[in-house]
């Protein structure tokens, strides 16, 4: 059976990826990540791109695990807030 008879197609000639819109998006995220406090920046760098854990994040920061826990998850929600409103 050939595969032109099934009805199948090629999914890359479906979906074109655009450079510049995947370019806009990255420089939207890094934009509002530097738009983060301080402290939230740190604590989100250093635990999704750097990939410390809580316990060696504390450790860096001379601060409780928990702290650094609190940090990343108000760091995420003020991060998703930014991209929301394309700060």
């Amino acid at each position: 059976m050939e595969i032109d008879a099934t009805g199948a197609y090629n999914i890359a000639d479906e979906h074109v990826i655009d450079e510049n819109e995947i370019q806009l998006k990255v420089d939207l995220v890094k934009k509002s990540i530097m738009a983060l406090p301080d402290g939230y920046r740190t604590v989100l760098s250093l635990y999704l791109l750097e990939g410390y854990d809580h316990e060696e994040i504390a450790e860096i920061l001379h601060v409780a695990t928990s702290t650094t826990r609190t940090q990343y998850i108000r760091a995420k929600q003020k991060l998703l807030q930014y991209l929301k409103e394309g700060i």
